[in-house]
């Protein structure tokens, strides 16, 4: 049973949704508690909602489903991209979803990684459309397939600033991804410069060793310059296809796919980008299971 006032779905919706961020999850897997969440739950009236024998998942499942209900944010297409489109379509053991990937002076908000790469830029019932011409510019210099994934409200102004090679989906009431309009290959018409520095050292550097034997055999304050000269010299496509087969990598090892299919659904967007170590990651698994009264305490 609730006591206090509760506020409005459009003013604590904001707020609620910290309940999925970093600070938060962080707090429980290094600390068994989070006195952040408990102020969060107490700001937006939801608190006392919540009966104190309830697991820690189910309230985050909860919780994610009234922000699906009355205010779907940024985080809520992430985990709908990676429930219906990583897992839905694809399988965690061929493909890799990266969060807020580099492009050049923007970032992706989702980019999904198999055979090529298809990014996955979210324009909510909250966004403007500002930046999306510019983020568009942006993701046609790395990305073979551009897609946009708006609100049904939202959807004339995406089609009004872009072209037919992007692609067009909405996330429905259904909890469903529609697609309007197919993506368009577009890698062979990338900027090898700007995939480079979208790269890390050891991810160019086995670029390098690939298509030209070995890195270069210069001084460490030469290596970055040299190695991006081979690396721009490849075509569009090749340099592409490489980036996609190393940056793969990061999101493939077997204890980040174990910890990915082992949290609720409605952490999985989270879980995909997550700095937590081995011993934080189980931490936390376990705390999933623990009564709220034990670990939202202040």
């Amino acid at each position: 049973m609730m006591h206090g006032k509760k506020k409005t779905a459009s003013t604590c919706g904001p707020a609620l949704a910290r309940i999925f961020s970093a600070a938060v999850i962080d707090e429980l897997a290094l600390k068994g508690r989070s006195p952040l969440a408990v102020c969060i739950l107490k700001e937006t009236g939801q608190f006392w909602e919540f009966d104190p024998t309830t697991l820690l998942r189910d309230l985050f499942d909860q919780v994610y489903e009234w922000l699906f209900r009355t205010y779907r944010n940024e985080y809520i297409y992430k985990n709908a991209i990676a429930r219906k489109i990583l897992l839905g379509v694809h399988s965690l053991n061929t493909t890799s979803m990266l969060t807020e990937f580099r492009a050049g002076r923007c970032k992706a908000d989702a980019v999904v990684l198999n055979g090529t790469s298809t990014v996955y830029e979210i324009k909510s019932a909250y966004d403007s459309m500002e930046r999306l011409t510019r983020q568009i510019a942006a993701y046609r210099q790395l990305f073979d397939e551009i897609n946009v994934i708006t609100s049904d409200s939202q959807l004339d102004k995406v089609v009004g600033v872009t072209g037919n090679d992007i692609g067009l989906m909405l996330l429905t009431d259904r909890n469903t991804i529609h697609t309007v309009r197919e993506p368009m290959s577009i890698k062979r018409t990338v900027h090898p410069p700007v995939i480079f520095d979208s790269l890390r050292k050891n991810e160019y550097e086995q670029i390098i060793k690939e298509y030209f034997g070995a890195v270069p055999k210069v001084s460490n304050a030469r290596m970055y310059q040299s190695c991006r000269e081979l690396f721009c010299s490849l075509s569009p496509t090749i340099a592409h296809d490489a980036m996609v087969r190393v940056i793969k990598k990061r999101g493939s090892s077997k204890r980040l796919r174990d910890f990915i299919v082992s949290v609720p659904e409605s952490l999985t967007a989270f879980s995909l980008s997550s700095k937590l170590g081995v011993a934080e990651q189980t931490r936390f698994l376990q705390l999933l299971n623990t009564e709220i009264g034990n670990c939202l305490v202040g």
